[in-house]
């Protein structure tokens, strides 16, 4: 009977260690064609606690690119949306690679590890090309590398896939222009009193006369 307990505990060990992971990735989103976008680098650390610094490249389609100012610095900035860490403690560098990836090595300055184990670490400042095709396109957080605060412990995660939905803002019944028979979409979606995402032009959830009106500033500023 002891034995038998005693690899039950075992078996409940071993997948509550399975259970454990430890990567770096951003959800899926959109993002309209010509247009910027923040979107944030996600840790989940549950397999490492003690995380205290990263390395890793972020892989992006052609047509996006993460925002520089005049000097060419990649303007990543630190997440506040769950608390993980804060900008005055927090370095980060970061330089394209000749692969075109751009690598991002970030870690509290003071080596304590971030709060928490799971949620956002770093904001990322896209902005995607007018030449950018709609479609679903792949966004790669590659060479992963996360280090506990000893130093002596580094994971080297798997690559992890999201998916980037280019559109074109407006474009309610998708014909690829922004014209008078897009504010009939958005109109037809509000009388049946329903939701469709190309019919939420601002983006805030819900389908009603503020999208009639961002479609129509969209064709005036084409």
């Amino acid at each position: 009977m002891k034995k038998l307990f005693a690899l039950i505990a075992s078996v409940l060990l071993s997948m509550n260690v399975d259970a454990q992971t430890t990567t770096l990735k951003v959800e899926s989103f959109r993002m309209g064609i010509g247009e910027q976008k923040t979107i944030t680098l996600d840790m989940d650390n549950s397999g490492l606690a003690d995380a205290a610094a990263f390395c890793c490249d972020i892989v992006l389609p052609e047509g996006v690119e993460i925002e520089t100012n005049d000097e060419g610095t990649y303007l990543f900035s630190v997440s506040d949306k769950d608390g993980r860490s804060t900008s005055s403690d927090l370095v980060i560098a970061s330089a394209e690679q000749s692969d075109g990836a751009v690598r991002v090595v970030c870690f509290p300055k003071d080596a304590s590890a971030f709060a928490g184990t799971s949620g956002a670490i770093l904001n990322i400042p896209l902005v995607a090309s007018k030449d950018l095709t709609k479609g679903t396109v792949e966004v790669s957080i590659a060479s992963q590398e996360i280090t506990n605060t000893t130093g002596l412990y580094t994971k080297k995660p798997e690559a992890s896939i999201s998916d980037l939905i280019a559109f074109l803002r407006g474009d309610v019944n998708d014909d690829d222009m922004v014209d008078g028979t897009d504010i009939q979409g958005v109109i037809n979606v509000m009388l049946k009193d329903g939701y469709n995402v190309d019919a939420d032009v601002n983006e805030d959830v819900v389908v009603d006369g503020t999208d009639i009106q961002a479609v129509i500033n969209i064709m005036l500023k084409n």
